[in-house]
């Protein structure tokens, strides 16, 4: 399990790299706690095998509800 969220974090600056020129993105690596794209991802890769068929949608879409909430709040 550390292995493996070494190697999304190290992925995650990749990722941040990437989209460096998008000003509408929001840099994962530095806030793992708190990116809501980073735990999204680490979801998907520890608990999308426990879905049925391999349907990912309930996973985002609780992701999804945790940060319109927060947009919400910051309103």
């Amino acid at each position: 399990m550390a292995q493996i969220l070494e190697m999304m974090k190290r992925m995650a600056a990749v990722v941040d790299q990437q989209n460096g020129g998008d000003a509408a993105y929001q840099p994962m690596a530095g806030n793992f706690d708190s990116s809501i794209a980073f735990q999204s991802a680490v979801d998907l890769v520890l608990k999308g095998r426990e879905q049925p068929n391999g349907y990912t949608e309930p996973v985002l879409h609780r992701r999804r509800n945790h940060y319109k909430s927060m947009e919400i709040g910051n309103e």
